[in-house]
């Protein structure tokens, strides 16, 4: 099997992201993993939940860990432009030739396991077979029930708090921050950047399991590899994972380490310029169109005019994601990423503030608003990762 047929496989199995139709449990990747050894058993990691910049956060402490002189294997999800991107080593991603082999050890093991579940085995498998000192894994969806869930973590990181997926995790933020500390493991350091009702949940988790709890600052001002406001807050529990690391764990990390790891890192789709007039972000929920809006005010004062592009998926709160952001543009783009689960332009089309057109190829809306944009025009794709994914580089 080549790499082509392992993605043909992988995408078929149930609970896969372009299905939607997902699967949350342990006991299958309790299995799994059991009968390849249980390599997540030799693996020091560092876990990370939460609703808005979890892959951003992974990246942040993965590069402070491989700053201080370590080997360190990440995993994320979903994917943007690349599926090996969910498999990096030092921050690159993992060969073809390593992939196909994980994948095969995966598959002979394989009983009906789900999509997730068949990935999370192949990071584990990895990792161990690469001997990597610390591994730092985002999970998939909540956290309790998640696959990555099987570790005993060196520290549960929990980012934010807000309402996604509530026909899985529940319908308030104090729900779905009970599925997310699912993570929180006894007597294992948190450390949080949620705030209100859900850091009261949390922190009554937290001290139900004797786990000590650091509250993130607000920001931090240190330069950061990443682009955007929002990135701050994200590098302040970075920041504040890697001192916990250094102080509880007596992992060897200095100050600048952490500044030189924050400068550092990198992550693909997070308020990216493809070129000096075409940003891309993968903001998919409310919240990240919130935060995404806030920076397009700043942004667009070095432009004469802002094309959007927007594809969403309709388990996504689309009308608020919609009535956030369109009013910043003068003209709409509504287009669909092919994927099932993606909603209707048509759909969307009534909640547009403004100018808008439906062109329901995302190739096609790219190459539209390059045609009506001028030098001095912002193109802006967002609205799921699966936009950002078909927008070429």
């Amino acid at each position: 099997m080549d790499y082509r047929q392992a993605l043909g496989f992988l995408y078929q199995l149930p609970g896969g992201e372009h299905l939607g139709k997902y699967k949350l449990g342990l006991k299958g990747i309790k299995n799994l993993l059991a009968c390849l050894g249980n390599p997540e058993a030799s693996l020091k990691a560092v876990h990370v939940a939460g609703t808005n910049g979890k892959g951003s956060t992974c990246m942040f402490i993965s590069s402070i860990i491989k700053e201080a002189g370590f080997k360190v294997g990440t995993y994320l999800s979903p994917h943007v432009w690349d599926f090996r991107e969910r498999f990096l080593l030092n921050g690159k991603k993992i060969s073809a030739k390593d992939f196909l082999r994980c994948f095969s050890l995966v598959k002979k093991m394989y009983r009906k396991q789900t999509y997730f579940e068949f990935l999370t085995a192949m990071a584990f498998v990895f990792f161990r077979e690469q001997q990597v000192d610390y591994c730092v894994l985002e999970t998939g969806l909540g956290g309790r029930l998640d696959a990555t869930n099987v570790i005993r973590p060196l520290a549960a990181v929990i980012t934010n708090i807000s309402l996604e997926h509530t026909h899985i995790l529940g319908g308030t933020v104090e729900k779905i921050a009970k599925e997310k500390a699912g993570i929180i493991k006894p007597k294992v350091p948190v450390i949080t950047g949620a705030t209100g009702k859900a850091l009261g949940v949390i922190s009554r988790l937290a001290w139900k399991k004797k786990a000590p709890l650091y509250i993130a600052a607000q920001i931090t001002k240190k330069p950061l590899g990443l682009r955007g406001m929002f990135q701050e807050k994200n590098a302040a529990i970075a920041e504040k994972t890697a001192e916990v690391l250094r102080d509880r764990c007596n992992i060897p990390i200095g100050k600048k380490e952490i500044a030189d790891g924050l400068r550092l890192a990198s992550i693909p789709g997070r308020l990216s310029f493809l070129s000096k007039n075409v940003l891309v972000d993968c903001a998919h929920n409310p919240d990240a169109i919130e935060t995404l809006t806030k920076e397009l005010r700043q942004i667009r004062k070095n432009f004469k005019k802002v094309i959007l592009v927007m594809g969403i998926l309709d388990d996504k709160d689309w009308k608020k994601m919609i009535s956030t952001i369109t009013p910043l543009a003068d003209i709409t783009i509504l287009t669909k990423p092919k994927i099932p689960r993606a909603a209707e332009p048509k759909a969307l089309e009534p909640y547009v503030s403004g100018i808008s057109t439906i062109i329901p190829s995302v190739r096609k809306a790219m190459a539209y608003a390059r045609t009506i944009a001028t030098p001095n025009d912002l193109i802006v794709a967002t609205g799921s990762m699966y936009v950002v994914g078909e927008v070429s580089l």
